[in-house]
């Protein structure tokens, strides 16, 4: 109470004793004297804060930069301050400047992202004086020695060169006297736990981690400390698991999990053939494990209805489905349809697979084990009044082999909001406080489990209009069939950080805007009477037109479209639309920072590439990956031309990455560089971006 009320606290209690008993008039009268009371003390708060880098405001590191000599970066959007990590580690970077260590940590800084320095001149293969002989730099590398082959052409290869004039800090050349090369690993690991592995064949024994049956390789995880082979983001080879099967496997936070029934033994395989590791009988089965294509196979006699894995799958950011903290932008899909989020929730349940039904508690309070239980209890709840607001929390990362279609599909009466969202809700499986209803719902937190729907959902309005509007948000799921928006009246569709493998078709809703926000989907079918699409931060591909919506004004910012487009008008901003565009209403709408075909019928363009035919054979976007749900799907690659790597308004990436930022922080990096190199030496910085190693495996299949 002292801190609410730091001034009326303060007076006799026979003085506030009196006050309340005619109504509160003395404390009404203090309340300007303590607001301003709370501003100063939060003002003298800040002022201590910003002493120090850790909890300064951003507007304060500037100045702190300022007093360490560090040199404002004009590249950073808005004249921003290089990062906060850089300023406070400024000083022991100069003096340990001019060492490895102290680069790899300087790019870690400034990026964020995990580093790995090679000192190439190491690496020439010259003549040695015999006084200084190098044993482990030979010319001829060792064949027998797998390991190190298999490293060829990373930064952890330490097979000599012969010399490469060429200048390293235009990525060019390597090998040369002088030439440092800085590597840095653009994709994540995101971990999953508990998910279930999908049974290709169970009876023979087939399965793969990913629950969509796809072949994803697994990554190994970025850990603390110098950067190894073994503790960077990148795809986990069978050498590599064969040669550190324990080290990667033991101790609290492996880099996957297998959980069939009994216990069992691991062995790395090439299960490009489905091999399945034969029965046993001195010890506990073998169980066979392929990280490059994220498959693995059980023995004879082993045939579990369901099996539980913990694995880590590479990421090219934080877009789709997936385990990452997506708070933010599920507040900025609360609010896209121009409607706070309120502060309270009208109902909630939770769903998960893997705890018991707990009938004790009433519908709005209770865990439930499916989908379609949950949908239910929201289509059958007494209360639909306009302004209710209904969350459906997911709180695993399981697979849920349902169709929310027919009798089972969602109903948004008039008025309403629902949100099925994958997140945590811890209150849903602890007791509540005796004086909290038991229909009070609980908080959650947008992050961590990522359920799989082995199946459609469906949505409908039924007719009605309200003050406010009718509204379902997805957040955070990942859909192996299509979402429907059958004809009603729905005003508002979001659908955010979601993957769906099927299309996203609306029919028939007059006043429906749908909109994707970091969304990876197979394409968009708009059909009937409807107003509007939204896409940003989003991939959209397909077979067909990626964007099928004749009859909707379409808007697109930061995407990368993968197919044709159709739209009544288009808005485009910082996007890569690859493939034809087709506009009823050309003389509405515009084209701008983004790379678009050279035909189209819009008629305005502004700074949109290629320019010209002679400039469309060299300005194309290229991609790490190409196949969806691959690592690297949808991000530029690293010789991709730099009309498409600048090309954007504010001088970042065109295409649905643009939100990293990658041009600036680039630009911090290489202006830092030389303060931090010893005198003769020159600095390139490349991509580590490994290939997709099932991509050749796919080729092959076909």
């Amino acid at each position: 109470m002292s801190e609410d009320r730091p001034v009326y606290n303060l007076l006799p209690a026979v003085h506030r004793n009196r006050d309340a008993e005619l109504g509160h008039p003395l404390r009404a009268l203090l309340e300007p004297v303590e607001e301003e009371l709370r501003r100063l003390r939060e003002d003298i708060d800040g002022l201590y804060d910003n002493w120090f880098v850790e909890t300064c405001a951003e507007w304060v590191l500037p100045y702190l930069g300022d007093l360490l000599g560090v040199e404002p970066v004009a590249a950073s959007p808005d004249g921003a301050a290089p990062r906060r990590a850089f300023i406070a580690n400024t000083l022991r970077h100069r003096r340990r400047k001019g060492t490895p260590a102290t680069l790899e940590q300087l790019a870690q800084d400034i990026t964020g992202l995990p580093a790995k320095v090679a000192e190439y001149f190491q690496l020439l293969g010259t003549t040695q004086h015999v006084n200084h002989p190098r044993p482990g730099n030979v010319r001829t590398p060792d064949l027998r020695d797998t390991g190190r082959l298999q490293l060829l052409g990373t930064p952890f290869d330490q097979v000599a060169r012969t010399a490469d004039v060429r200048h390293v800090d235009r990525g060019r050349g390597r090998y040369n006297l002088g030439a440092v090369g800085l590597h840095l690993w653009r994709l994540s690991s995101h971990p999953y736990t508990d998910v279930d592995a999908r049974a290709v064949d169970a009876a023979e024994g087939r399965w793969t981690f990913d629950p969509a049956g796809r072949d994803l390789p697994l990554f190994t995880r970025r850990r603390g400390g110098p950067t190894r082979e073994t503790e960077i983001p990148a795809p986990l080879h069978r050498l590599t698991l064969h040669q550190h099967m324990e080290q990667l496997l033991s101790g609290p936070d492996p880099v996957f999990r297998i959980d069939p029934p009994e216990p069992h033994r691991l062995i790395a395989a090439d299960l490009s053939e489905w091999t399945r590791p034969p029965a046993t009988t001195d010890g506990p089965p073998w169980v066979a494990v392929d990280p490059l294509l994220g498959r693995f196979t059980l023995p004879p006699g082993m045939e579990p209805d369901r099996v539980r894995v913990d694995f880590n799958q590479g990421s090219p950011g934080d877009i789709g489905a997936g385990p990452h903290d997506r708070r933010a932008t599920l507040a900025a899909a609360l609010s896209a349809a121009g409607t706070p989020w309120p502060d309270t929730v009208d109902w909630q349940i939770g769903v998960s697979r893997n705890h018991a039904q707990d009938t004790s508690e009433p519908s709005d309070g209770r865990v439930v084990t499916t989908l379609g239980e949950a949908v239910q209890a929201w289509n059958t709840r007494p209360d639909k009044a306009p302004g209710q607001t209904g969350v459906i929390v997911v709180m695993d990362s399981a697979t849920y082999h349902e169709n929310l279609t027919g009798k089972q599909r969602i109903e948004i009466p008039p008025g309403n909001r629902l949100l099925l969202v994958a997140a945590h809700w811890p209150s849903g499986l602890t007791p509540r406080p005796p004086d909290t209803p038991d229909s009070a719902p609980g908080p959650f937190a947008a992050a961590g489990p990522r359920p799989h729907l082995v199946g459609s959902l469906e949505v409908v309005a039924p007719g009605g209009r309200a003050a406010r509007p009718g509204e379902l948000v997805l957040d955070g799921l990942s859909v192996e069939g299509g979402i429907t928006a059958r004809p009603g009246d729905l005003d508002s569709l979001v659908v955010a950080d979601c993957t769906l493998t099927g299309q996203l078709r609306a029919t028939d809703n007059p006043r429906l805007t749908v909109r994707l926000i970091r969304t990876v989907c197979a394409g968009v079918r708009l059909r009937g009477t409807l107003p509007g699409l939204r896409l940003s931060d989003s991939i959209l591909h397909g077979r067909g037109p990626a964007v099928d919506a004749a009859p909707a004004t379409v808007e697109i910012e930061a995407c990368t479209i993968l197919g044709m487009t159709l739209a009544r008008t288009l808005t485009t901003s910082d996007s890569i639309l690859r493939g034809s565009i087709k506009v009823r209403e050309g003389g509405e709408g515009y084209l701008r920072y983004s790379y678009t075909p050279l035909r189209s019928n819009v008629s305005r363009h502004y700074r949109c590439h290629p320019a010209d035919q002679a400039a469309a054979a060299r300005v194309a976007p290229s991609f790490t990956s190409e196949r969806p749900g691959a690592p690297g799907f949808g991000r530029l690659a690293a010789d991709c031309p730099s009309e498409i790597a600048t090309g954007a308004e504010d001088g970042g990436e065109l295409g649905a990455f643009h939100f990293l930022h990658q041009p600036w922080w680039m630009a911090d990096l290489t202006a830092q560089l030389d303060h931090y190199l010893r005198f003769g030496l020159e600095a390139g910085v490349f991509f580590a971006d490994p290939t997709d190693p099932t991509d050749a495996f796919l080729e092959g299949q076909q």
